[in-house]
């Protein structure tokens, strides 16, 4: 694989004997993995951090004080931690040809820098609205804009101008496919969402408890984990050594996965309008049950837990994401007996940890693996010079272990919180470890020789 430690920049279109449909060489993935990096470590992960230690203070998941905070972290870590690494990853698969390059580093450069510029104005519309919402509703709406506009280039980018090899679509573009229609779907809604929940009075709370639940699965659920299993499916095998993956148990996966969602998210509206009783109740729950099935099917379609060759460090995380994906879909099956336990309808605490155990136990670390391979493989870093990054697995998975336990723990004894306050930190570092050893690797004055 050639080195790519020249500037991420569009190199000369020239024909030079080359037919203009033939695939063009890109780097484009650089600039993409950076600005998550600077994402999840500022307002991402950082301020996520900060606003779990608040509520450990408070001892209270619905405080107000630490709801902007909240929402401009999940903006963050959605549109720019996950986001920015999936465009990039995706950019840097497909192609473009040679005939479409200029027109293809215009388009990625453009819709990074307007994803970017959405969160900072998300940020400081988030922090700011209460005080003068003349000013900063319009600011935060058009950082939701910004980011959808930027959503929609990157997926017209792969449509347009990808190279087309003639050998027809495979089965596991299904789910890469689904995940690009919620991307673009959740992106267009974000300014709706943001106008709503900002609205004065007890209208703007109604609408995050009755609107924002099934919003977040939509995100999580349905954007991103779908883009992780469409690429698992193929790459896997591809680049991480495991065995040719199933495809039944894979479109068996991907059809309960999807009925789950769904339900699950019709399931929490109705349920709410109906005082958490009736039909709709049992169908939401019921949906936990087909999540966490079409969990299963869809990791062991990916034969991760088999024996794989050759073998790589990137891999104990791969398998440690997979592990928490399914760890969340048994606490969902678990929540209504959780629920009866505590004589509640709804427990923030526990949908809290089940949404953790996704995003960084799953999305986090899977991101965390893929991007140490690829930035390896990128810059022709030998395997036996990659670094195992022992610091960044255990404190990454003890922090989210511990996260998970306590927040959980919170809905029997206050002497929770405070444990459960601390674990972001930990999460914190495990990724500033990470990063900083993919700066090393990408940057090029930064990076070693592996002459």
């Amino acid at each position: 694989m050639q080195s790519v430690r020249t500037a991420d920049r569009a190199p000369d279109v020239t024909q030079n004997g080359r037919s203009l449909d033939e695939p063009a060489l890109t780097f484009i993935y650089r600039p993409f993995f950076l600005s998550g990096l600077a994402a999840v470590l500022t307002a991402g992960c950082l301020l996520g951090a900060v606003a779990l230690l608040g509520i450990a203070a408070n001892r209270s998941y619905t405080s107000e004080g630490w709801l902007p905070y909240i929402l401009a972290h999940a903006n963050s870590q959605l549109f720019g931690w996950v986001g920015f690494f999936v465009m990039g990853f995706a950019l840097q698969q497909h192609k473009p040809s040679v005939r479409w390059l200029t027109l293809f580093y215009r388009l990625a450069y453009t819709s990074l820098a307007l994803v970017a510029i959405g969160i900072v104005l998300r940020f400081f519309a988030e922090a700011l609205i209460a005080e003068n919402p003349e000013v900063w509703m319009p600011v935060g709406i058009l950082s939701a804009v910004c980011q959808a506009i930027g959503v929609t280039l990157f997926i017209t980018n792969i449509v347009v101008t990808r190279h087309r090899t003639g050998k027809g679509l495979t089965w596991q573009t299904l789910l890469v496919f689904t995940s690009l229609l919620w991307f673009v779907l959740v992106a267009w809604v974000e300014p709706i969402y943001f106008a709503w929940s900002h609205q004065s009075g007890t209208a703007g709370t109604l609408f995050v408890a009755q609107y924002f639940p099934p919003y977040r699965e939509a995100q999580f659920l349905g954007f991103v984990t779908m883009m992780i299993f469409g690429v698992a499916l193929a790459k896997m095998h591809e680049c991480f050594g495991a065995k040719e993956p199933s495809r039944t148990l894979g479109l068996w996966g991907y059809g309960l996965w999807q009925a789950g969602l769904l339900v699950r998210m019709i399931g929490w509206v109705n349920q709410f309008q109906d005082g958490f009783e009736g039909m709709w109740r049992t169908l939401y729950q019921a949906s936990g049950v087909a999540l966490f099935a079409g969990a299963a099917l869809l990791v062991l379609a990916t034969r991760m837990f088999e024996s794989v060759h050759p073998s790589f460090p990137s891999q104990k995380f791969i398998r440690g994401a997979f592990a928490w994906l399914c760890v969340a879909g048994a606490l969902l099956v678990l929540e209504p007996f959780h629920l009866r336990a505590i004589g509640e309808p709804f427990s923030h605490a526990l949908t809290g940890a089940i949404r953790h155990a996704v995003t960084v136990g799953f999305i986090s670390q899977m991101i965390v693996g893929v991007g140490m391979h690829v930035v390896a493989r990128m810059n022709d870093l030998p395997p036996e010079r990659e670094s195992a990054l022992w610091v960044t697995f255990v404190l990454l998975n003890v922090g989210n272990a511990a996260r998970v336990f306590f927040e959980i723990a919170t809905d029997y004894t206050a002497a929770a919180f405070l444990p459960m306050g601390v674990t972001g930190v930990l999460e914190l570092i495990a990724l500033a470890w990470w990063g900083a050893y993919l700066v090393r690797v990408m940057v090029p004055r930064f990076a070693p020789s592996f002459g």
